[in-house]
């Protein structure tokens, strides 16, 4: 009884607002790829970093200026850079994250989050709110996110929301989604150490505990057979598959890989039980693990095809595309 009484204030203290459309908060593109540091001998491309302006008013709440600030963390948990190089440096133009609606006014943009309802961007789109909501409109080319509320208290409890369920999840969901997808390049390199480390790494493979946590409200409603699912997945990759690590145990690893794959893709996609991811994915940020299994030659790319069989299919061999 206590462990429910205490999933039941986790689920209050999380509660998710309006979203509108539906899955907006879940497919807005809040990240991109580029080059950084380029000009020094660390430059390196296919980096992720911010694929958004953060904006509030300049006459805002403190308090929901402060959630603005919570936004730009948790975006932070999400990227490796803000994405600069030494040219950028030079003419002191190291991108901008977080801003106020007026200077918003003097630069190009494609992506914001504007929260709050007191700024010049809700008035011009003529938005009002009568619960914590958060809305995506797409006008002149552009995509805008308002993270809004009848008052700022309603402001606040949306962009908690955005901040510590949404942008908190996905950072551990793709933190972990690629080290997964590495850790079998690991594995068939025979890199067991460095495999090891990946499986514990807090910003590796572990950055899923973040998920577990942020989803324990949820997972008392599901069926028992998606909790053994769950389960299962758990035991192999937190006690199991680290054990097989240890031993330098090829053959068992990437068995439990495999198996541990194969858990991921029943919830994801609904195989033998109710399907629990219900969109699908942003194909720009979500494919760059066909690129980290290219990088261990693990597959191979043919046309314009972009799936990984490895990772969605997980195949007793590894193979390219015929």
């Amino acid at each position: 009884m206590k462990k429910l009484i205490i999933l039941l204030v986790a689920g209050c203290a999380f509660a998710q607002p309006l979203i509108k459309p539906q899955l907006a908060d879940r497919l807005f593109p809040y990240i991109t790829y580029s080059s950084v540091w380029s000009g020094t001998p660390a430059a390196l491309k296919d980096v992720a970093v911010p694929n958004i302006l953060i904006v509030y008013g300049e006459k805002e709440d403190p308090q929901v200026v402060a959630q603005a600030g919570k936004i730009a963390y948790y975006l932070g948990q999400w990227t490796d850079d803000i994405g600069f190089g030494v040219e950028e440096v030079k003419m002191s133009k190291i991108p901008e994250l977080l801003i106020t609606d007026q200077k918003l006014k003097s630069m190009d943009y494609k992506n914001i989050i504007v929260v709050g309802t007191n700024n010049r961007v809700v008035k011009e789109l003529g938005l009002s709110f009568d619960r914590p909501t958060i809305e995506v409109i797409q006008k002149d080319g552009k995509n805008i996110m308002v993270v809004g509320g009848k008052d700022s208290q309603e402001v606040v409890q949306a962009a908690k929301y955005l901040a510590d369920v949404r942008l908190n999840f996905k950072a551990g969901a793709y933190r972990t989604f690629f080290s997964f997808v590495a850790l079998r390049g690991y594995i068939e390199k025979g890199e067991f150490d460095a495999a090891y480390r990946l499986v514990k790494n807090p910003a590796g493979l572990s950055a899923c505990g973040k998920n577990m946590s942020l989803a324990a409200p949820m997972v008392a409603s599901w069926s028992d057979d998606v909790k053994n699912v769950v389960k299962v997945r758990n035991a192999i990759l937190y006690t199991e598959l680290p054990k097989a690590l240890e031993e330098r145990n090829k053959e068992k690893a990437v068995e439990l890989w495999q198996k541990a794959m194969f858990t991921c893709y029943q919830c994801h996609q609904g195989i033998g039980v109710p399907q629990v991811r219900k969109f699908k994915p942003l194909e720009e940020i979500h494919s760059k693990h066909q690129r980290i299994a290219e990088g261990f030659g693990l597959v191979k790319v043919v046309g314009d095809q972009k799936s990984c069989i490895a990772c969605h299919r997980g195949d007793t061999q590894i193979r390219g595309y015929k």
